[in-house]
């Protein structure tokens, strides 16, 4: 696969550099192993997890912030939630993310499946981010939703352990800087980094 906005993204980031970039897409998982493992120099992108759950990580995160994603609390409008509430009710999320929350939660992988959960009553509320939830919601009417902003959270790059302040780093960092500089950045992120929208089904 030679398309997409990341792919765009890391071209711009060699071509920033000078340098030539080898780019595979691989599923998450393997693609994370093969930084773990030191196989390859970046992995690009992975949400930066909260500061309760970086402790034992197996890789860095890289310096530079690559985009910001807007994470939704999707809820009945007949029985909303407050975020207090969260720690006892009964939450579906992205099954890549359910260890991003500090309260438990349910993973999910159907977005539609866990948002119909919601019209009918057999969950509380559903976590994810919008530009990936909305869509369903838009498509089906579902005017039954309530969305409500949860948490902005930073998108980066992940490095080998001990990546962050390397050379690697130091070099995507510098190159991201000159991208925003150039105007480079915004022309082709900011298709995906936007601010949240609280607009309601």
């Amino acid at each position: 696969m030679d398309k997409g906005v990341l792919v765009d993204f890391t071209k711009a980031i060699a071509k920033e550099l000078g340098m030539s970039a080898h780019i595979k897409v691989d599923p998450l998982a393997r693609s994370m192993q093969n930084v773990i493992g030191g196989q390859v120099n970046f992995h690009m992108p992975l949400i930066k997890s909260p500061g309760y759950y970086q402790k034992d990580l197996p890789y860095d995160h890289s310096t530079a912030t690559i985009f910001h994603v807007n994470f939704v609390l999707y809820t009945s409008k007949t029985k909303p939630l407050t975020m207090e509430q969260l720690k006892t009710a009964k939450i579906e999320t992205d099954r890549a993310h359910v260890e991003y929350f500090p309260f438990i939660t349910i993973p999910s992988s159907c977005i539609e499946c866990s948002l119909k959960k919601i019209s009918k009553g057999r969950i509380d509320g559903f976590i994810f981010a919008d530009f990936a939830a909305d869509g369903f919601v838009k498509a089906n009417a579902m005017s039954e939703l309530k969305r409500k902003s949860y948490r902005v959270f930073d998108v980066k790059i992940i490095l080998p352990k001990g990546g962050q302040g390397s050379p690697v780093d130091r070099l995507l960092t510098k190159a991201i800087n000159g991208l925003k500089a150039k105007g480079e950045y915004q022309r082709i992120m900011g298709a995906i980094d936007l601010p949240y929208n609280d607009w309601q089904p």
